[in-house]
């Protein structure tokens, strides 16, 4: 008895009488069925940062589809092929970069280039502008062409399902449209270095963004978590942040003693602020972040979920904006 050949592709990968499962069907078990959906789940859980890599994976063959589609259709308007279309409307505009430019340009970045003299960069110079006025160009045109065609990407980023509570120490309204939940460590160097960037990020916002801070402090670290206990002391006092920002701009210096005096350095009520120390009682709420942390695929830090969407390391202020402009198109806000 034979199988009737449907294809030369079904016979060399299904062979005879295999059954096709269903696309969102992952395994089964018997009768039970564990689904792709599921697996998906588990690897956002497990392994956030391979997840957001298939995320950035997909959405960069998405425009590039997305992009490839509008040239297409824009070249066969005007009857010429997609190659005239970017020389017309891109490469013409790549001006030819002077000495002058390549001079300012390594002077400006001389310090990146080790010791390589102009004269053996000045060819490298030359391209990378051209290069990057080439891009300028494409970025410009393609845009155009995504808000006449209607674009709309449906393509949703992995986040974190965060919940807050209302005692947990923040900034800006709760009715915020950004929630940008920060896991840091008051010992960590690339932490005190965030600092700077979500400043920014509340200065240009404002009651756009609510910050929360949660507790990270890493094994690695000695007097971490004990400075995570006293930062939570300030806040009985309503200090927090002013605290906050004295353990990170003296980061290398947070053993007990040195916590007492910035409470006495900040005029909080010193006996208060010893006796909560001394007894204790945010070991616990350290720790709950810490396993929030965990829970959310935090390894390292500072890491922050931006409307659930991770965000590590010590970023610039652009890698949040990005983001953040993201999340205020998809609720409709671009207006700071």
């Amino acid at each position: 008895m034979t199988c009737r050949i449907i294809s030369v592709v079904a016979v060399l990968f299904l062979g005879c009488a295999q059954p096709v499962p269903p696309a969102d069907i992952a395994a089964t078990i018997g009768t039970q069925q564990i689904t792709v959906a599921e697996v998906d789940a588990q690897v956002q859980v497990a392994e956030p940062q391979i997840w957001q890599g298939l995320f950035d994976a997909r959405q960069r063959a998405l425009v590039y589809l997305v992009d490839e589609q509008l040239l297409m259709a824009a070249a066969k308007l005007d009857g010429i092929e997609v190659d005239s279309l970017v020389a017309r409307e891109i490469t013409s505009h790549v001006s030819v970069v002077s000495d002058e430019e390549i001079e300012t340009f390594y002077a400006q970045n001389q310090q990146r280039m080790g010791k390589q003299t102009l004269e053996s960069m000045q060819d490298h110079i030359r391209g990378f502008l051209m290069a990057r006025q080439e891009r300028v160009a494409q970025q410009k045109y393609l845009t155009g062409l995504r808000k006449e065609a209607g674009v709309t990407i449906l393509l949703e980023p992995p986040r974190a399902l965060i919940e807050v509570a209302t005692d947990e120490p923040a900034k800006g309204p709760e009715d915020a449209p950004i929630l940008l939940v920060e896991y840091s460590d008051y010992e960590c160097p690339y932490c005190s270095r965030a600092q700077p960037s979500v400043e920014q990020v509340l200065q240009t916002y404002g009651d756009k963004v609510r910050l929360v801070y949660r507790d990270f402090p890493l094994s690695i670290h000695d007097n971490a978590h004990l400075a995570a206990q006293a930062g939570l002391c300030a806040n009985e006092q309503g200090r927090f942040w002013e605290y906050h920002d004295v353990l990170y701009a003296n980061a290398r210096a947070l053993r007990p003693a040195d916590l007492q005096r910035y409470a006495t350095d900040l005029d909080l009520d010193p006996a208060p602020f010893a006796e909560c120390l001394d007894s204790g009682r945010y070991v616990e709420t350290v720790d709950a972040d810490l396993q929030s942390g965990q829970q959310h695929g935090v390894t390292g830090t500072p890491a922050f979920f931006i409307n659930g969407r991770i965000l590590s390391g010590a970023q610039p202020f652009a890698a949040f904006k990005k983001i953040i402009d993201e999340e205020l198109a998809r609720a409709g806000d671009t207006e700071l």
